[in-house]
């Protein structure tokens, strides 16, 4: 019950901080030497406020379609709720 609470109000505090992201700033992550890491630091830069974050990958490791993405157990089982 304490969780769910808990959760709440780190959505809630999350929720707040939003129209204060920057619209102007975008990420690159290019390429990236352990793609399981792609989620930790899509976080990353969420919670720096960065507004987008765009992958280049030349090996081809990720698919193009992020719903292939989302359903890609290696990914999505390390990402946790980073790939939307």
């Amino acid at each position: 019950m304490e969780e769910e609470k808990q959760k709440s109000s780190i959505r809630q505090r999350a929720d707040e901080i939003r129209p204060y992201r920057c619209k102007n700033l975008i990420a690159v992550i290019e390429d990236p030497s352990d793609i399981k890491n792609i989620g930790t630091i899509i976080r990353n830069v969420n919670a720096l406020g960065v507004e987008k974050a765009h992958v280049i990958d030349p090996r081809g490791a990720l698919p193009n379609d992020w719903q292939e993405m989302r359903e890609k157990k290696s990914l999505s089982k390390t990402s946790v709720s980073a790939i939307k």
